[in-house]
């Protein structure tokens, strides 16, 4: 038999990398299943998202690779990728039982595996609803007059908060639970196993049970966001779906409470698969997040900026050979994860994997060759839903950036915005909610102009045309899709094979791919 360790990657979706209970930074919140993770495990305190929104994270994930290297920078116009290297293809070919339930890596065509042999997806914005199982579930088993998963109010990309309006069992949340017990209850026992088990939430819509909306609502004592002098307020909130607003008042506890207990959910659901493992001792865990949710901060909603609660997420690992109660400070993203569970599956990593290999950190506790700081890019969401957007647009306002680059050593963190050239410099030690702006001060001049040239040598050859190596040149456009990614596009277009988001043409034929993982 096989005695390599098993692996369980628990991925949630828009989950702050401050919204952990034992970090003690919001206030009621209660993840005693995650901070278990922690005290058994390591806690990863600066890991981030590279490009923080969903597809381009959640093809880092599966290739190792940062978004300008596959290619995909914004949530439109993802072609079907050729991933032939995969983390879930590479642990079939080495003999592992590859699964995954719940959220997908969001690729296209939905019903493409990309090398999970055990696939139940189950995916609130999957583009073949009838194909997906948990809508399925829904459909077969609601009431006639409850089958609608939005039937409560809370809706997607909304700030709106609701408690669920079925029973628990048809929450996406506890179905890719049960799903994930199904797997585990009935997999090939003469294999080791990978399974990634994907929550929806905390992403919304914010519809968590009853029970867990009213444990923070009930409490009337939110967190204020974080907001600072150079942030400009909005005149109107737009609609409920705008990501520049004002968050305050009735809204602000009710949608603080929705998506806190989105997060309680999530953790109590984890618990009934931590308590699987008692008889599995020899499994790793993995716990993280594709990207944060600014939650009012800087008057922003949702994610794709470089503040903290956009780009910082959490990351926890117990297993095997971990010692418990470590903290490590290193900067890290998810092109880490599949280089560092190959290692620990005794499988050789790919060339193609940029990300660097966390296993010797996490069985020593010392590595010197992780990086000293890590790299992001933003595409800053359009913003066409804004309300009073005339009155509003103006010089200096951050929210109409097109797009911004960061950098951190997770100590200090640099932030250069491509239209207009601002920067930003924050000492995230003191300041985490980035409200003290230390670019403009005297004493910080050389230290803003350290990480500035960090960022030159970082964005040299680009095509964008971000620095011509010795400055940063504004106003250059942001690419949705790197040349690489953008000529598979236009062949896949070609074809006519699908292509996400893109909505301008609509082809009377569209292929799809056979399922096939060899």
């Amino acid at each position: 038999m096989d005695r390599r360790p098993n692996f369980i990657v628990i991925h949630t979706d828009q989950h702050r990398g401050d919204c952990l209970g034992f970090l003690n930074q919001r206030k009621h919140l209660y993840t005693p299943n995650l901070d278990s993770i922690a005290d058994q495990g390591a806690y990863f305190s600066n890991c981030y998202s590279g490009c923080p929104v969903c597809i381009p994270q959640r093809l880092t994930l599966l290739t190792g690779q940062t978004a300008v290297r596959h290619g995909v920078m914004d949530n439109l116009g993802i072609p079907y990728m050729p991933l032939e290297t995969t983390l879930p293809t590479e642990m079939h070919h080495s003999g592992y039982q590859t699964a995954l339930v719940g959220r997908t890596m969001h690729t296209y065509p939905y019903t493409h595996p990309y090398g999970f042999e055990y696939y139940k997806p189950g995916d609130l914005t999957n583009n073949l609803k009838d194909k997906d199982e948990f809508f399925n579930f829904i459909k077969n088993n609601a009431p006639i007059d409850n089958n609608d998963y939005y039937g409560g109010g809370a809706c997607l990309n909304s700030y709106l908060g609701a408690p669920f309006h079925m029973e628990d069992r048809f929450h996406q949340t506890m179905w890719a639970t049960n799903r994930a017990l199904d797997f585990m209850d009935n997999r090939d026992s003469s294999r080791p196993f990978m399974l990634f088990v994907g929550y929806f939430g905390p992403h919304t819509p914010l519809n968590p049970p009853s029970e867990y909306f009213h444990r923070y609502y009930d409490n009337n004592d939110p967190d204020a966001p974080y907001i600072a002098e150079y942030d400009v307020e909005p005149v109107s909130n737009g609609c409920v779906t705008s990501n520049y607003m004002n968050l305050e008042g009735e809204k602000l506890r009710t949608t603080q409470a929705a998506y806190y207990g989105n997060i309680s959910f999530i953790d109590a659901q984890i618990g009934r698969i931590l308590d699987k493992l008692i008889y599995m001792p020899n499994t790793y865990v993995i716990f993280t997040s594709d990207h944060g949710e600014l939650l009012g901060d800087h008057y922003s909603m949702q994610k794709s900026k470089a503040w903290q609660g956009s780009v910082h997420i959490p990351f926890l690992i117990y297993g095997p050979g971990i010692r418990g109660k470590q903290k490590f400070e290193q900067p890290v993203g998810w092109e880490d994860i599949m280089p560092t569970i190959l290692e620990l599956a005794e499988t050789k990593i790919p060339d193609s994997v940029e990300g660097l290999s966390l296993a010797t950190l996490l069985k020593s506790g010392e590595d010197d060759s992780i990086r000293k700081f890590f790299h992001g890019e933003c595409s800053h969401f359009n913003p066409d839903r804004y309300g009073g957007y005339e009155s509003q647009q103006r010089d200096n306002n951050l929210v109409y950036e097109v797009g911004s680059q960061y950098l951190t050593d997770g100590k200090m963190k640099y932030i250069w915005y491509e239209t207009s050239g601002k920067e930003q410099l924050f000492d995230l030690t003191k300041d985490y909610g980035e409200v003290c702006d230390l670019s403009e001060l005297p004493e910080y001049a050389e230290e803003l102009k350290k990480w500035r040239q960090q960022l030159v040598e970082e964005l040299k050859g680009r095509p964008e045309g971000f620095t011509d190596g010795e400055k940063l040149i504004i106003g250059q456009k942001p690419l949705r899709l790197q040349p690489n990614a953008q000529k598979v596009s236009d062949e896949r277009k070609a074809e006519l094979y699908e292509i996400a988001y893109d909505y301008p043409t609509v082809m009377p034929f569209i292929k799809t791919y056979k399922n096939s993982l060899n």
